[in-house]
């Protein structure tokens, strides 16, 4: 079914958004249902097609909509004003747990839709997985590179490439700690602190190595 033409209800498309970010979130793209999203939007099924065109575009546009406020409301100083790469991504990863725990359902969101994304269907895979690069694009080096300015690299090393290590590093970070707020909903910050000491870890090799070089080598 063809998207209307005519102008949106502002409200309207604003509740079907939220909801459909809310059901896709719970239920993934394959087993939410339109009728679903539309009874929780309080409007109809139609008007749901004539806003967004179809199922599939419906969740782009969810997915898309839960990457933008995600980061509208994120403190981008978190990152900038760290005084080094290791309390950076410490700081950067308390925060993120508690904007994770703020707004469940955009983070479950855009987690599930970049661990998902090869399960999509074709067409669809392309665009969400678009949604992602380049909103990595957008944010990673207004919240990293100032601090990778001041840090001092090993000659070689490229700030693009430790990006790129950083960026893998935070999804596997959120991949644990959506676990542990799937089990338990109203965790606090103090009960991850095991995620915490976790990452001091991950950003200690990934500073120092994991290699002893001082220990004679092997036969």
């Amino acid at each position: 079914m063809p998207k209307r033409n005519g102008p949106k209800d502002p409200d309207k498309e604003e509740r079907i958004l939220t909801a459909a970010i809310r059901i896709f979130a719970r239920d993934g793209y394959q087993h939410a249902k339109t009728d679903e999203i539309a009874a929780a939007a309080e409007v109809s099924k139609g008007l749901v097609f004539n806003y967004f065109g179809s199922k599939a575009q419906l969740y782009v546009a969810a997915v898309q909509a839960a990457y933008d406020g995600l980061i509208a409301k994120a403190d981008m100083s978190v990152w900038q004003d760290a005084p080094d790469l290791k309390s950076m991504v410490v700081r950067a990863t308390k925060y993120k747990i508690q904007m994770q725990l703020a707004y469940p359902d955009e983070f479950a969101l855009s987690m599930q839709a970049y661990a998902d994304v090869g399960n999509l269907p074709k067409g669809l895979r392309d665009q969400v997985a678009a949604i992602w690069s380049d909103k990595l694009a957008q944010v990673m080096p207004d919240m990293v590179t100032p601090v990778l300015e001041r840090t001092k690299l090993r000659p070689g090393v490229r700030i693009e490439t430790v990006q790129k290590l950083m960026s893998a590093m935070v999804m596997l970070i959120g991949e644990e700690t959506k676990v542990l707020v799937q089990a338990k909903p109203d965790i606090t910050i103090g009960e991850m602190s095991g995620i915490i000491a976790e990452v001091e870890d991950y950003m200690d090799i990934m500073e120092n190595g994991f290699v002893d070089k001082a220990a004679p080598s092997g036969e």
